[in-house]
């Protein structure tokens, strides 16, 4: 599969890319290598991704959403990805088991969901799969927008959904200048960080820009130099449409990860669970039921799928 990005991206991007992998531990870094060359995605790209989402953390849990791992999957949109692309991957017999459509997967056996939902703390799995959704994002919004997208329109498939992103992308090309807040108003609410400046609410334009300086894009020229407002459009009071369908890792009616907006705004990273647990009991004891554990089972009496052999064992 030829790559997600031109050979100018790719050139432009070796410096980063090796900056960034310089800062993840060595298994996350291999994980990414070949999930980039199954998938064709970008390495430094899929690197950055992992470093805004979770720190290269595998384990790491949002504690505002289901978001969970290296990729912070929520648990609708990993079920989906699953069924979707699972048994190219050698999770066919996972995917078998994931009944509904995109945005409405589920699993009737709850400890199997849990096994299927566990597979997320896995860094292999976590980049194979979050680079099948830039893959899939990269399509949807190529096709809607009618030309190429770069790192940052990707990641605000990530980040809205695909449905989402496709909006906001289109209402920049036409005014850059109107509120985020009121072109997207379920989502500004659970992103106040995002779409706000204090009480001051960022224009599109002002919210890309963001987005764009940690995947360092260039800012589109009727970006460039605006003013904070220009001609505000009439707040959209339709049906939100990333609350629909295909819905990215960060997207639908969960909100981004908590990870996600510290890094946007250089705060602090949020504690792993253990540590969470430490803090509120006193106790560095940890349940022995973790549901870490139940991902290494098998399932109906079968052992655990064999990954194909692209990606290499942890």
């Amino acid at each position: 599969m030829s790559s997600i990005f031109s050979p100018i991206q790719r050139a432009d991007a070796v410096e980063r890319s090796t900056a960034t992998s310089s800062a993840a531990p060595t298994h996350v870094i291999r994980a990414v290598q070949q999930a980039s060359s199954a998938t064709g995605v970008d390495f430094s790209y899929l690197m950055q991704k992992a470093s805004v989402e979770s720190g290269y953390r595998t384990d790491v849990k949002a504690k505002t959403s289901s978001a969970t791992g290296l990729f912070q999957f929520t648990e609708g949109t990993w079920l989906s990805m699953i069924k979707q692309h699972g048994a190219k991957h050698g999770l066919g017999v996972y995917a078998e088991q994931i009944e509904g459509g995109e945005g409405k997967a589920r699993v009737s056996d709850p400890a199997l969901r849990k096994e299927i939902l566990n597979l997320r703390k896995d860094p292999r799995l976590s980049a194979l799969f979050a680079a099948e959704l830039a893959n899939d994002n990269k399509t949807h919004l190529e096709n809607e927008l009618g030309r190429p997208v770069g790192n940052t329109e990707l990641y605000m498939a990530h980040f809205l959904g695909a449905g989402g992103a496709t909006k906001f992308l289109k209402a920049m090309d036409k005014n850059p200048n109107q509120p985020a807040a009121s072109l997207l108003p379920e989502a500004a609410r659970a992103n106040l960080n995002v779409f706000y400046n204090g009480t001051k609410p960022r224009t599109v334009g002002q919210v890309f820009e963001r987005f764009a300086g940690k995947f360092d894009d260039e800012v589109p020229a009727q970006i460039a130099g605006s003013g904070p407002f220009g001609q505000t459009l009439p707040e959209d009071t339709s049906s939100q449409p990333w609350l629909t369908g295909f819905r990215s890792a960060a997207s639908g009616n969960e909100p981004i990860s908590t990870y996600t907006i510290m890094m946007l705004d250089n705060l602090a990273p949020p504690s792993s669970d253990e540590q969470e647990r430490r803090r509120s009991t006193g106790s560095g004891a940890r349940d022995n039921g973790d549901e870490q554990a139940q991902g290494a089972n098998s399932f109906m009496g079968r052992a655990m799928p064999t990954l194909k052999p692209g990606l290499v064992s942890a």
